[in-house]
């Protein structure tokens, strides 16, 4: 999913017309530097494996889930996690959140 495709489905969701989860992968440092708007958990990639069991409400939901990081690559790997487990309607951004910030939000800092 590309950063303006995640825009539109935000400003979707706000309006009730789009429901999906956004989880971010990053470290709590980063998420304290920047984070997009409409983020629903952050759980770091390397502790996503052993957190897996809270997510299973968002399995169970059969809603899409949208994952995120700085650049793409740790939010790919988390993708391929999720699926691994069960899960089947995961999205990876492209780009990540300096992406996001280039193209919709320069209000993002970047790290």
């Amino acid at each position: 999913m590309n950063p303006k495709e995640l825009k539109n489905r935000l400003d979707a969701r706000k309006s009730g017309s789009d429901d999906f989860y956004l989880l971010d992968v990053r470290n709590p440092n980063e998420q304290e530097i920047s984070t997009i708007d409409g983020t629903d958990l952050l759980i770091p990639v390397a502790e996503l494996p052993g957190r897996i069991g809270e997510l299973d409400s968002w399995k169970s939901s059969g809603k899409e889930i949208i994952v995120y990081c700085r650049s793409g690559a740790r939010s790919a790997n988390a993708c391929g996690v999720l699926k691994s487990t069960g899960f089947s309607k995961v999205f990876n951004l492209e780009g990540g959140i300096l992406l996001y910030s280039d193209e919709v939000d320069p209000s993002l800092a970047k790290y």
